[in-house]
């Protein structure tokens, strides 16, 4: 006999990779962004309030047979298939708890906090609640609103800043301005929550480069500000990608999109971090769509350091560029340093043997065209 079933949606974020996954709402309320592959061909809806909270009851009564029985309560069909979520949330500590799909900030946020007051309560162990919302959603809501969800035990929202420049939020659909962003970010924060933005550097493409880059640095200075010393705002890093069907590229294919490379993404984040000036946040690039994984630190402490990789990538021949590139996305390097080391040198090498060897700027744009896969 199995314990009952529950819903769960198709994402997390990568830092919610063993939390608790809850589903509030399905898919996404906008679903127009035209980089993003995932909830294409689906429509959005509210679920019932008392359907979440009776998720919530069947993955704490999974919780209990999984604590006795292990991992292998899913194989024997003990649980459902889709409490594997849950061991990995119980093999980590049972401390992390992530509201899904897209945008669980459009729910009535009475309902939001009745939620999260039920995970608290059968899962007393979390210390950390998260959610998507979108930036459109956020701005309307009340700062009460907001602190009525701080008070029911919501940690963190994660929010996609994407790009802070209004012409490149217009071309990509985004359904929401700078100001909104500002707006939503600078609310989340004075409400006693954590902020995580995700910006896309590339998403300008190679014309509006440029405003991308001075848009996004002129939010994230705007808004970090609102943070408390101890909790400072939060930027992680997802290199921009173009996803077969997606709207940005049939862009890309009708000649209205060029994707930038791996050296000039580098060049746009050398931008950034001259352009956020004393902005104090925290910058993570914990994606293998980044070519620079190891571009993690505190600003404006780190930000001499960071830069500091971003000209020794630079300052690189453009073949070695290119091939960096190249065996990052082949899972061969992960950190500058490993571009030294002889075995892994070898086995990019090995990739090549049988063929012409390829110039610089081929291997470029097929390391960009490669980023596709990790989306």
């Amino acid at each position: 006999m199995t314990t009952p079933p529950f819903e769960q949606g198709p994402i997390r974020p990568p830092s919610e990779a063993h939390s608790l996954l809850v589903r509030v709402i399905r898919n996404c309320t906008w679903n127009r962004c035209t980089f993003c592959p995932v909830y294409k061909g689906t429509r959005s809806s509210l679920r019932q309030v008392e359907d979440v909270l009776g998720d919530v009851d069947a993955m704490a009564e999974a919780a209990k047979v999984l604590r006795s029985r292990g991992v292998h309560a899913v194989r024997a069909g003990l649980v459902p298939p889709e409490a594997y979520q849950v061991s990995l949330f119980l093999g980590d500590g049972a401390r992390t708890c992530f509201l899904q799909d897209a945008d669980p900030c459009a729910v009535k946020p009475e309902k939001l906090a009745q939620v999260i007051r039920r995970v608290r309560e059968r899962f007393p162990t979390v210390e950390r609640v998260t959610t998507y919302g979108r930036a459109s959603t956020l701005a309307r809501r009340a700062p009460e609103d907001l602190a009525l969800l701080h008070e029911a035990g919501l940690t963190r929202v994660h929010l996609g800043l994407e790009s802070g420049a209004d012409e490149v939020l217009m071309a990509i659909d985004k359904g929401c301005t700078s100001g909104d962003l500002v707006g939503a970010g600078t609310k989340v924060l004075e409400a006693g929550l954590e902020l995580c933005f995700y910006l896309m550097p590339g998403l300008g493409g190679r014309a509006a480069a440029a405003a991308h880059v001075a848009g996004s640095a002129r939010v994230i200075r705007e808004v970090a500000p609102a943070a408390p010393a101890g909790t400072p705002l939060v930027v992680r890093l997802r290199t921009a990608a173009v996803v077969p069907g997606t709207p940005l590229d049939a862009r890309a294919a009708a000649g209205g999109f060029e994707l930038p490379d791996d050296e000039e993404v580098a060049r746009e984040l050398r931008d950034l971090l001259e352009q956020v000036g004393d902005a104090r946040f925290e910058l993570r690039s914990d994606h293998i769509l980044n070519l620079l994984q190891e571009l993690d630190g505190s600003l404006p402490r780190d930000r001499e350091r960071l830069i500091a990789l971003l000209d020794e990538y630079l300052g690189w021949p453009r073949d070695d560029q290119a091939r960096f590139a190249i065996g990052v996305r082949l899972g061969i390097f992960r950190r500058l340093e490993d571009y030294g080391d002889a075995g892994r040198r070898r086995a990019l090498e090995r990739q090549f043997e049988g063929y012409e060897q390829p110039a610089a700027d081929e291997l470029l744009r097929t390391a960009a065209a490669l980023r596709s896969r990790f989306i």
